[in-house]
């Protein structure tokens, strides 16, 4: 009989998410996530001797891709593709040569099978594709966007951070969400 062990931690579902765009205040709320996947890069270095490894190093580079299939608030979808255009009459906003994306960071409040919650942030990430919209008339479900996201490392090098809840002090697991900076993290700055 196969056992599981009780510390493993299983994602199971990602109950809220938060996006603050450079430049804005606060985070805004962009909880309706279907699907999210990310991978971090890394690097490997070897040392050959007479054309043999004899040494080897992987590190993390601080870099990563996240993707989400997800519904988007028209407000932050305007934003995070550099569509609110200053030369535009009031309503319209354009996507094209001039839409350079802006960086963004994201937080997220994950839970196990059982209702344990770990805390989840990308300090710094941006856009990588184009805005791409799917619609099926008569569809019984509205399609969800796709994202990818380009994942980059932050002042002290890192991509993402973790942390469960319950490790965690009370007002820094209450600020986790909507007021994530790298400093939260670090006991030093860079």
């Amino acid at each position: 009989m196969v056992r599981i062990n009780e510390d493993v931690w299983s994602e199971f579902s990602i109950e809220e998410q938060y996006i603050k765009v450079a430049g804005q205040e606060s985070y805004t709320d962009m909880s309706c996530v279907g699907t999210a996947e990310h991978e971090l890069e890394s690097k490997t270095v070897r040392k050959k001797c007479r054309g043999l490894v004899v040494k080897q190093q992987t590190r993390g580079t601080g870099n990563g891709t996240l993707t989400e299939k997800l519904h988007v608030p028209r407000t932050v979808y305007n934003m995070i593709y550099s569509m609110n255009q200053e030369d535009l009459k009031d309503g319209i906003v354009s996507y094209g040569q001039s839409s350079r994306h802006p960086e963004f960071s994201l937080t997220m409040l994950i839970e196990n099978e059982d209702g344990d919650v770990m805390l989840r942030a990308y300090p710094r990430c941006k856009i990588m594709n184009g805005p791409k919209k799917s619609i099926e008339n008569g569809a019984e479900e509205v399609a969800e966007l796709d994202l990818t996201i380009s994942i980059l490392p932050d002042e002290y090098g890192n991509a993402v951070y973790d942390a469960l809840k319950s490790e965690l002090s009370e007002e820094l697991a209450k600020d986790w969400l909507t007021k994530f900076t790298p400093e939260f993290a670090h006991t030093v700055s860079a």
